[in-house]
């Protein structure tokens, strides 16, 4: 059968041969290093309150040298370029995301409730794909979603072992806070199936006599399976992340802020240094999980920033350390398996935590903690308090389901910036009565953050959303829930301008990069989104991305700006041979 191999490896490297010459004459077309923006309307997005916008910005090296009239800046003789009457702001900035977990549950088995409607076809997706080829040889679904669903009861064990008999399986939670597993995942992970061990993470949940349900809650548990996964090959991984980071440039993006590099790969940092020094589309700052080291720096297109902790969980899997109990109700009991009077866990002791905070403020990290509930979100700002002044780390507080007035108030005096996940509203309005009763009148405040002077920001937490900077800005703005039929918090909406400010000069600002990108300013680098209509007054239907720049360039979305020879050679002789 060597002839058979030797074929396979000549169609393949025929195949990479025209992928090669493909990318040779796709490569991007650059504009001069001194240029003309003019021609379109620029918002600068300097201010705190809309400003007429300049006529023309001259760009010189990827750095804005001069804002103003179109005859002043003829003067220097550079080159224009029409922008064709679309219109022009700071590129827009998506502070707290994950893109190597986006890519990899990109590319496994969608069981999500963006495509599906009910139990049944969740099931029937699973069934097709038990057999199926995969990333590794388990089989992964992502985006169980019962909040979203609302006949998705939890699988049984019985049910996920005949689903794949000898093969592991894992379904993922839409946001990964919550793992179901059959009986063939968890014997490789080395979890006993008949009883507890000595030591086993919390949240691995077990029936009445001890024995496994597959239900793996909050991240201790759920990492006891996911860490026995075998990571798929690395060249494919870094294929689907390149892949990844064009989707947020089509999105409007220009820089990321990337909160704990999470995904299943054998040196996750390496792989966003290495991408970051390869001309990607973004630029992307990373906060480190507190076991991958201490190092910070980087360059402009890649830097580590701090440290990521989480203090609680999602509220969807029960995990959100609320002041008071979850909402009893047939979602939270039967979908959710959430008891009645439950309160989520605080997943750090007090001195432990603001013994960490200490040492690592004191390294110069910046530090971005997770907190949902009220319980929670006090822990972390008494760590804050109790590590004293903090100047030029502006450290951070994430989601922030449920914050109060009165925390939002320490947070401003201490420094501290709030980011939003606002898409909770967008895709979870119709269910939050269920979940928090009244409490959805006070949902996301980011009115009130933004009211109290606090640098506020939005985001999307992919994959734990799809990947849509329209979609965040408007439900920031509109606070309408993906039927249109619930408007959650409406004393919570900002305007546009506020909205859009979250997205550019105060998401620079939360990244500590507030001098070098997040508004149109003389010194700061040319990084802009284009969109067709105005984000401030267009009709939402009549909004849409026309492109990013980064660095003075026009960002590259096309097949060749992700699709790299030496990966994808590497990636096609794992999966061939």
């Amino acid at each position: 059968m060597k002839w058979l191999g030797r074929i396979l490896k000549g169609i393949l490297l025929l195949a990479l041969l025209a992928t090669g010459l493909v990318w040779y004459l796709l490569r991007p077309e650059r504009v001069p290093s001194q240029l003309i923006l003019t021609g379109g309307e620029i918002i600068p997005m300097s201010g705190a309150a809309a400003t007429p916008g300049p006529e023309a910005i001259l760009i010189e090296d990827g750095v804005i040298s001069a804002i103003g009239s179109l005859a002043e800046l003829q003067e220097s003789g550079a080159s224009q370029f029409d922008l064709g009457g679309k219109v022009l702001t700071p590129g827009l900035i998506e502070p707290h995301t994950h893109p190597i977990a986006t890519a990899l549950l990109g590319a496994v088995v969608d069981v999500s409730g963006f495509s599906h409607n009910n139990r049944a076809e969740v099931m029937q997706t699973l069934e097709r794909a038990a057999d199926g080829r995969a990333l590794t040889p388990w089989l992964v679904a992502y985006g169980w979603d019962p909040v979203a669903i609302s006949d998705l009861t939890a699988p049984t064990l019985a049910e996920l072992d005949a689903l794949a008999p000898d093969r592991p399986l894992v379904v993922i939670t839409q946001m990964l806070h919550e793992v179901f597993a059959n009986s063939a995942a968890m014997q490789a992970s080395g979890i006993s199936l008949a009883s507890p061990k000595d030591g086993e993470p919390h949240g691995i949940i077990r029936d009445a006599t001890g024995h496994a349900t597959g239900a793996f809650r909050e991240l201790q548990a759920v990492n006891a399976v996911l860490g026995a996964m075998p990571s798929a090959d690395p060249a494919l991984i870094e294929l689907l992340v390149r892949r990844a980071y064009t989707a947020y440039a089509k999105a409007g993006y220009t820089t990321i802020g990337i909160t704990g590099a999470v995904g299943k790969h054998p040196d996750p940092v390496g792989l966003l240094r290495h991408i970051g020094a390869t001309e990607a589309p973004l630029r992307a700052y990373l906060y480190l999980l507190p076991h991958q080291g201490k190092m910070l720096g980087g360059t402009d297109d890649f830097r580590v920033l701090g440290t990521k902790y989480w203090m609680d969980g999602s509220p969807f899997t029960g995990g959100a350390a609320f002041a008071d109990a979850y909402e009893h109700s047939d979602l939270t009991s039967e979908r959710m398996h959430i008891p009645h009077g439950h309160l989520g866990p605080v997943n750090h002791e007090t001195g432990d935590f603001n013994a960490k905070v200490a040492a690592l403020q004191a390294e110069g990290h910046q530090i971005a903690v997770h907190g949902q509930g009220e319980r929670a979100i006090d822990r972390i700002l008494d760590a804050f308090e109790a590590a004293g002044p903090n100047p030029g780390l502006p450290h951070r507080l994430e989601h922030n389901a449920l914050i109060t007035t009165a925390q939002i108030a320490r947070a401003k005096a201490l420094g501290i910036s709030l980011g939003f996940f606002v898409d909770h509203i967008h895709y979870y309005g119709d269910a939050l009565p269920d979940i928090v009763g009244t409490r959805a009148d006070r949902y996301m405040p980011v009115g009130a953050a933004m009211r109290a002077g606090v640098v506020t920001t939005l985001h999307g937490d992919h994959p734990a959303s799809p990947i849509d900077a329209l979609r965040t800005l408007r439900t920031a703005v509109d606070r309408r829930s993906v039927s249109g039929q619930t408007i959650t918090a409406p004393g919570q909406a900002i305007s546009r301008y506020e909205a859009l400010s979250a997205m550019t000069r105060l998401a620079a600002e939360q990244l500590g990069q507030g001098e070098l990108i997040g508004s149109i300013e003389v010194g700061k680098r040319a990084d802009f989104t284009l969109f067709n209509g105005s984000p401030l007054t267009s009709d939402w239907a009549d909004l849409s991305v026309a492109g990013t720049w980064k660095q003075g360039q026009p960002a590259h979305i096309g097949l060749t700006s992700w699709l790299r020879i030496g990966p994808a050679w590497a990636a096609a002789k794992s999966l061939v041979f």
